[in-house]
């Protein structure tokens, strides 16, 4: 038991340690042995644990995906109404990312670009996590609180194409102005153009 519980710690540590080195030099520049440096490990004992770089990579944001669909669910429980809860979802999504700023800039500039992420397993997650907000769309629509002709899956790649870029910009930009400056106005363009005409 002590052996294992051990192994668990030193893998979260080299996860931990992954992610700062990634995030600091990107994919191209991080290196194994300043991982190994940064986690206080031998360079040969990462690969008890992992293939390589690109493994550690990939592993990244396997717990921050797992916790958010748990959140998400904790976070929309009881809530009525689409544009309430599309409104929670965006609020309460960009504080999750600012909450984690260094796994954010691993997922956001280097992971969402890697062919290899769609492969693994935590991309099941994100599939799981990015289908509620589709049902959340796809209740909008059937409660004619959001445009009859309107296709969720359209309507949730415009939602997260927005977010995406909000994030990457504050990434480029280091961060130095918060998430949530104009949210209000950004919410209302997105949601504008996707409900009935009678209800604009």
């Amino acid at each position: 038991m002590a052996n294992r519980d051990s192994g668990e710690d030193t893998k979260s540590r080299l996860i931990r340690a992954a992610t700062r080195v990634f995030a600091e030099h990107g994919s191209q520049k991080a290196t194994i042995s300043e991982i190994a440096r940064l986690a206080n490990i031998s360079e040969s004992a990462i690969y008890e644990y992992f293939q390589g770089k690109e493994d550690l990579l990939l592993a990244i944001p396997d717990v921050w995906v797992s916790q958010a669909i748990t959140e998400l669910e904790e976070q929309l429980f009881g809530i009525k109404g689409t544009k309430n809860l599309l409104r929670k979802f965006l609020w309460w999504y960009l504080r999750y990312i600012e909450k984690e700023p260094l796994i954010a800039r691993v997922v956001f500039l280097f992971l969402k670009g890697n062919r290899g992420f769609v492969d693994t397993p935590v991309y099941t997650n994100v599939r799981i996590f990015y289908s509620r907000l589709t049902a959340i769309f796809q209740e909008g629509i059937d409660s004619s609180e959001l445009r009859p002709d309107l296709s969720p899956y359209v309507a949730r790649s415009i939602f997260l194409g927005a977010i995406e870029h909000m994030v990457v910009r504050w990434l480029m930009k280091d961060m130095s102005y918060s998430l949530f400056d104009n949210l209000e106005n950004t919410f209302d363009t997105l949601v504008h153009g996707m409900e009935p005409t009678d209800r604009r």
